[in-house]
């Protein structure tokens, strides 16, 4: 069986204000783990960072807020302008060679951050869903069946605000670079689970 490598891709350092993770706790975490790799996706901003160990890779990121939900663009290497639509952030982001992803797409319970009804509008848009929210009002099992349904990714995260929230889930793939996931979560050959 071809070795897979582990990634979270949703995690919030004390970039976000409402983070307390710092970038070193993080990466400490994310060996204990055993993890290939971790995004740093503060809300609407790249955060500066650089991984010290050499087989840690950090994927850059950023979680964006929309008047739809927010949305995850991975593999960029600077933020969409602002102003620009949903469609036209999504064509910004693959622009730069990376990927958007929706990020705990379906709850009610959260209307300002969760896109619910929106997804349909850009589902053919996209690269893929989060179906491993941590969010007790996401319905994690919608967002995997629509992926499916789709052809699209499903990728996991933690939406860690805490070194001790990190883990909760997990994108795996055979490619152990940042380019090789990128390239892995655009063909949806990734896997995507939640640690018990």
């Amino acid at each position: 069986m071809p070795e897979r490598y582990l990634f979270d891709l949703h995690i919030h350092s004390t970039g976000s204000a409402d983070s307390r993770l710092s970038p070193r706790a993080a990466f400490r975490r994310a060996r204990e783990l055993g993890l290939r790799g971790l995004a740093f996706t503060d809300h609407d901003r790249l955060t500066g960072a650089s991984s010290p160990f050499w087989d840690l890779v950090l994927v850059p990121g950023a979680e964006l807020s929309t008047g739809w939900g927010d949305l995850l663009a991975l593999g960029i290497s600077e933020l969409p302008p602002a102003g620009l639509s949903v469609p036209e952030l999504i064509e910004n982001i693959r622009g730069q060679g990376g990927v958007a992803v929706i990020p705990h797409p379906f709850s009610e319970a959260l209307q300002a951050i969760c896109m619910n009804e929106h997804v349909f509008d850009i589902i053919h848009l996209v690269d893929g869903l989060e179906v491993t929210s941590p969010k007790g009002s996401v319905d994690n099992p919608r967002a995997r069946r629509l992926a499916g349904e789709h052809g699209k990714a499903v990728v996991g995260g933690s939406d860690a605000h805490s070194v001790e929230a990190m883990g909760w889930g997990f994108t795996a793939c055979e490619e152990g670079t940042a380019e090789g996931l990128i390239d892995a979560i655009r063909k949806g050959k990734t896997e995507a689970f939640i640690r018990r």
